[in-house]
């Protein structure tokens, strides 16, 4: 509860700031495939390796650090 009330102040206090930027209108539709010049199967495939690989490495932390055996 405390974060949320912290958090909707700080965008009160800042949201000024950003009024232009936060309505800034349409720019069009963004896609990482687009944005990437590639195909939506190899960002995909990109995507689940890296996901595939992160989630490899927090187990290798987990298990350096003392945490539940694989």
């Amino acid at each position: 509860m405390g974060g949320l009330l912290i958090g909707i102040a700080a965008f009160a206090e800042v949201y000024s700031a950003i009024y232009d930027f936060a309505w800034s209108g349409d720019k069009g539709v963004f896609t990482l495939p687009a944005l990437l010049g590639l195909s939506s199967f190899v960002v995909a495939v990109g995507v689940a390796a890296t996901a595939l690989a992160l989630f490899w490495l927090a187990a290798v932390v987990e298990s350096a650090r003392g945490g539940r055996e694989s």
